[in-house]
């Protein structure tokens, strides 16, 4: 149960979060020995404030893969047991798609950075060669149920 990092959440990538607005962010993980169950990979650094509202996974490795992808805290939170390979190319999760463990109506907001995970959950073959991506659009415009955005001092409206 390795854990391995991806180029876009090495402690030295910023985490990339607009005041307002929408960031995308693309991640690779060239792999370089092999993968087993419950290895995680860290792809991308979510900013404080930061709602996922589109992610896609993928691979290029030539065995069937099922993966999880989540965060530090919940390893599913986006994407329960989806089947990748290299024939499939992008799966979508999260943020209430039908297959999705998130349901319609509900983002989730990181109070703290934090790192959107790929969670190797099955694999065909012990060891895999290449690359596992990942692309995600954070929202900075989330607000949290019962903020009024308005003047200060004012009533929004």
């Amino acid at each position: 149960m390795a854990t391995f990092t991806a180029n876009a959440a090495q402690s030295t990538a910023v985490a990339k979060g607009n005041r307002t607005g929408l960031v995308a962010v693309t991640s690779f993980f060239s792999v370089q020995a092999s993968l087993s169950i419950g290895t995680t990979i860290q792809m991308i650094k979510v900013p404080a404030g930061g709602c996922p509202v589109f992610i896609a996974v993928g691979t290029t490795s030539t065995g069937q893969q099922t993966l999880s992808v989540g965060d530090g805290i919940n390893n599913a939170r986006w994407l329960t047991h989806g089947t990748v390979s290299a024939a499939m190319g992008m799966i979508v999760g999260g943020t209430g798609l039908a297959n999705s463990n998130v349901p319609a109506g509900a983002p989730y907001t990181y109070s703290t950075e934090d790192t959107l995970d790929i969670f190797v959950s099955l694999v065909s073959v012990t060891t895999l060669g290449g690359a596992y991506y990942m692309t995600a659009i954070i929202s900075m415009d989330v607000q949290p149920t019962g903020t009024v955005v308005g003047l200060l001092g004012g009533v929004a409206g």
